[in-house]
């Protein structure tokens, strides 16, 4: 992750993370930076730019992560939806559920 995208985050989740249920927004802020460090690590496009970042990537990194709980991925969806509201980009597209 760039040194750039790394400030841009911390001065939108800055108060995100000092508010609320601190251990819990703690918790999704370095959830983040691991979705996005993973995003950066296996999408070349992205070159390690959020503005970069668009569904294509997004579906990418739901694809790698299918083992994971459907709660995990909501969670996670929820945290990444609250980035692209502050970066003013599209909502993300959410995770698939799977199937039973």
């Amino acid at each position: 992750m760039s040194p750039e995208s790394k400030k841009i985050i911390d001065f939108h989740f800055g108060v995100y993370r000092r508010q609320g249920a601190k251990k819990y927004r703690k918790k999704q802020y370095r959830r983040l930076l691991n979705i996005l460090n993973d995003i950066f690590n296996h999408e070349p496009s992205a070159h390690g730019e959020l503005k970069r970042i668009g569904r294509k990537q997004i579906i990418g990194y739901w694809q790698r992560t299918i083992n994971e709980t459907d709660q995990t991925r909501l969670e996670k969806w929820r945290v990444l939806d609250r980035l692209f509201q502050a970066i003013k980009k599209p909502s993300p597209p959410r995770p698939r559920r799977k199937n039973i």
